[in-house]
């Protein structure tokens, strides 16, 4: 597909109405976090600061502001990513709305959503019991986590549970109940009574 096929490409139609609203919306937000960097410059302990800033870089102190504030966010975010870590906050991601469709799940009268996300659930705690397991074969692999996730998100979002369920643990369950039938002697109707 070249260039001109995908400039050519229509947007999908969005009504004015809404067009309108949301445009309303995002220009209310800015003016919104304007003024709160506006009130951020204007305090008396970073007012100094700015202005220096502003007259070395010859720009308006409201420039140098907002420089500052998409900087501080900058490296706050990074702090995160780098000291909780991008796995955690994949997991994080998949975990939290899971565990709140789960609560919801639970008090509703419907058995779908159950055996939805108990199939769910099992294939997240087998991720989460192999994983040490499976890092220690795949840790070569690049962004090995992030397909990981990808997998879970689809296992979740999707109902990529119920395939998974259907088609590998049924029948692995079904092998290993009958081995252990097999196995194991069938135990007594009754206990033997103890002979004194």
């Amino acid at each position: 597909m070249s260039a001109d096929e995908v400039n050519a490409t229509p947007a999908p139609e969005v009504s004015e109405g809404l067009q309108a609203r949301v445009m309303k919306m995002v220009e209310e937000k800015k003016k919104q976090f304007v003024a709160k960097i506006d009130e951020y410059a204007e305090m008396e302990q970073i007012k100094p600061v700015i202005k220096t800033i502003a007259e070395k870089a010859n720009q308006p102190p409201k420039t140098v502001a907002m420089g500052i504030a998409g900087a501080a966010v900058f490296f706050g975010v990074m702090t995160v990513v780098l000291m909780v870590g991008m796995k955690t906050l994949l997991e994080l991601t998949l975990y939290i709305p899971a565990v709140i469709k789960s609560i919801k799940a639970i008090e509703s009268p419907e058995k779908d959503d159950d055996t939805d996300l108990l199939s769910f659930w099992v294939v997240y705690c087998f991720f989460t019991i192999c994983d040490p397991f499976v890092q220690m074969v795949f840790f070569w692999v690049p962004y090995f986590g992030l397909f990981k996730f990808a997998f879970l998100q689809y296992c979740y979002r999707f109902k990529g549970t119920l395939f998974i369920t259907e088609t590998i643990l049924k029948p692995v369950y079904k092998k290993i109940t009958a081995m252990m039938e097999k196995a194991a002697p069938a135990a007594p109707a009754e206990a033997p009574e103890k002979a004194d």
